[in-house]
């Protein structure tokens, strides 16, 4: 099992937490009783803003669109971004809680 460690300002301290392979990540911070604040759930709002950091970065990957447009839409990402699907999976590249399968051990940051 994937394990999640969590780092925020608004944590005492970091929280790791096991994940299910495949699980949503904001599943995991649900079922953790996290302060990450989401509205939607279904990746249209943009406020379950995180950083990712991966053993295997940085590496390319395909941003779906639906997470891609929030992330324009919400200031995240430029809107020359319309014309991409390709991005740079690193810490410096925001994604969406609503939107990460744990697939990996994880470092997020909120």
């Amino acid at each position: 099992m994937p394990t999640v460690t969590f780092v925020s300002d608004r944590l005492p301290a970091p929280v790791s937490v096991e994940a299910a392979a495949g699980e949503l990540l904001l599943e995991v911070v649900r079922r953790a009783g996290l302060p990450l604040w989401w509205r939607c759930g279904h990746g249209t709002c943009g406020a379950c803003l995180v950083r990712v950091s991966h053993a295997g970065q940085p590496v390319p990957f395909r941003l779906g669109r639906k997470e891609r447009n929030v992330m324009i839409r919400q200031g995240y990402l430029p809107k020359t971004a319309l014309a991409d699907d390709d991005f740079i999976d690193s810490p410096d590249l925001p994604r969406l809680a609503c939107h990460i399968a744990v697939t990996e051990d994880l470092l997020i940051s909120f």
